[in-house]
Parts: C-alpha cells; structure tokens; sequence
C-alpha cells in the first residue's frame, strides 16, 4: 500500500537474528511513523529490513512516500499479531 506524506519520527537500532523456518540470518529496525489525521497526531510502528531501509536513504523528521504491507501472523502457540512493514515496491506480489 503506497502511503503518502508520512513522517519517520523514530529510527530504532539495527536488530538481527536467524529464522528458526528457514536458517537464514536477518537484520532489521523498528520504525516510528507518524501523521495527522482529522483527530490529530497519529502513529504506527513497522518493520524494515536494513537493506530496505538503507536502500532508502531515510532519516528521522524525513517526510516520505513509503509502501507499506499489511499482514497478520497467527503462531503455532495461538499468539496472533499483525506484521507491518516497509517495503521497496516490486512487480512481485511476494514482497
């Protein structure tokens, strides 16, 4: 989903582990995103993977056009949460 006119208000650390599905290793960063709206500031919290990221050039106060994607994970465990991230748009709809 291409969202327009949103703020990077916070840039989290690099994090980076390894997929226990896959065995592949990761990095990513936690990214605060902010707008307002017709009741005033809001915010969401996604992912990014750092290559994404510093492909993108960002910087915290940046205003930006970002695509976003917009999933919910359901576990083994029962523990459901929903999966947003920053992603570089592709003709592939595996993104």
């Amino acid at each position: 989903m291409l969202v327009e006119n949103i703020t990077i208000k916070r840039v989290g650390e690099v994090v980076s582990g390894v997929s226990p599905t896959t065995g592949k290793t990761w990095t990513s960063r936690n990214i605060l995103l902010g707008w307002e709206d017709e009741t005033g500031e809001a915010y969401i919290n996604a992912q990014v993977d750092d290559d994404v990221w510093k492909s993108l050039a960002l910087q915290e106060g940046d205003t930006a056009t970002i695509y976003l994607r917009f999933r919910t994970k359901a576990f083994r465990s029962g523990y459901i949460t929903n999966d947003i991230r920053i992603i570089k748009p592709s003709l592939n709809a595996n993104n």
